[in-house]
């Protein structure tokens, strides 16, 4: 499914961010930028192990904020690490909007059109799976609604229970601001 969020084309797919081909990825970790989730593992998979060991010399950085590099052997330009969680695992509402709208800000300074977003905080430290996709979906309209160099935005599904909630939140955003009839306006 898709929708348009002002300029913005939002999609969401079933997918891992190492198969996009965008101009970032936005990558959800811990604040000292460890691969240690699935999607992690599989961006070092494809990516090789050094990438792991290039983020992890960017950091540590703060809980909510964000850093961005080369993206290696990936079919992406750049990888931006968005720092949800710390070493205690817990994972905030406000972390993960801090980090992911810091992650946004990074795409729009370097003029990335096309994103993929994994949604932050999921299966981490307890924090509900609805909640983290919701935080990541709200943050991302808030960022579409401003000016941004954003065109496209691939929101990451890892199964058919995430894909199914995004789909529904992205029909309730569609219903909530329907589009309008040129002859209409």
């Amino acid at each position: 499914m898709e929708m348009m969020i002002n300029k913005t084309q939002v999609s969401v797919i079933r997918g891992d961010l190492a198969s996009q081909q965008v101009d970032a990825l936005i990558h959800p970790t811990n604040n000292y930028l460890w691969f240690s989730s699935l999607q992690s593992e599989v961006l070092k998979l494809r990516g090789g192990e050094s990438l792991e060991q290039d983020a992890t010399a960017l950091g540590p950085i703060e809980v909510g904020d964000a850093v961005i590099m080369r993206a290696r052997r990936l079919k992406s330009n750049l990888l931006i690490h968005a720092a949800a969680w710390g070493q205690d695992m817990m994972v905030a509402e406000k972390q993960v909007h801090r980090a992911l709208a810091k992650a946004l800000q990074l795409a729009r300074e370097n003029k990335c059109r096309s994103l993929a977003v994994s949604p932050s905080g999921l299966c981490v430290g307890g924090f509900p799976l609805a909640r983290a996709m919701e935080t990541t979906f709200l943050t991302l309209v808030e960022h579409c609604l401003q000016p941004t160099t954003v065109e496209k935005v691939i929101l990451l599904a890892a199964n058919a229970a995430e894909e199914e909630i995004l789909n529904r939140m992205l029909q309730s955003a569609n219903a909530a601001d329907p589009p309008k009839n040129e002859d209409n306006v």
